[in-house]
């Protein structure tokens, strides 16, 4: 790091790496305190086992209704769930078979965003990239994104390298503008 200037010498003071690796040491261990607290009132905390969910949880959380006793259990939810889903594929395509009802499970308990909000990171980056306001300009937004995600979706395809971030709404539809090495200025 070089010799410290003659300033720093004259005060007494160490290097200024030091100096900063002792203020880190000291904001870790305010930390690490701070974590051993929240985690100590964590553990005082009354927790309910009721047969609502397998874990003990916060009591009147979720499917809770402590003190009384819960009206649907995590179980009874979830084979709710898969017997919904059996019962639309049933009407479908009839009995499923051993491999269809295990994909079926595990379909019916993925997390995954609702179909109408599929494309919703690329309506709000095309509308933060045209100085669109996600609130005020509501229905400004709904009125054009379906013709500008389209369109966004075809110019991706042609050019992969564009980002949605850089692309603008034009009077003739969305244009995008990228180069090699980050967005254009």
């Amino acid at each position: 790091m070089g010799r410290p200037p003659k300033d720093w010498a004259e005060l007494g003071l160490p290097p200024l790496r030091q100096y900063w690796q002792q203020i880190n040491r000291e904001e870790r261990k305010a930390d690490a305190e701070l974590r051993a607290r929240r985690k100590a009132t964590n553990k005082k905390r009354a927790k309910c086992r009721c047969e609502a969910y397998k874990f003990p949880h916060r009591p009147g959380g979720g499917l809770c209704r402590y003190p009384d006793p819960p009206a649907v259990r995590w179980q009874d939810a979830h084979r709710a769930k898969v017997a919904a889903e059996v019962a639309k594929f049933k009407a479908l395509w009839g009995e499923p078979t051993a491999e269809q009802l295990a994909e079926l499970i595990t379909y019916v308990m993925k997390q995954r965003r609702p179909y109408r909000n599929r494309y919703a990171g690329i309506r709000r980056q095309i509308a933060r990239a045209n100085g669109l306001h996600p609130i005020r300009d509501r229905a400004v937004i709904e009125a054009l994104m379906p013709l500008v995600v389209a369109q966004a979706k075809a110019l991706k395809r042609q050019a992969p390298r564009a980002k949605y971030r850089f692309m603008e709404i034009t009077q003739n539809g969305v244009a995008a503008q990228w180069q090699d090495a980050g967005p254009m200025m």
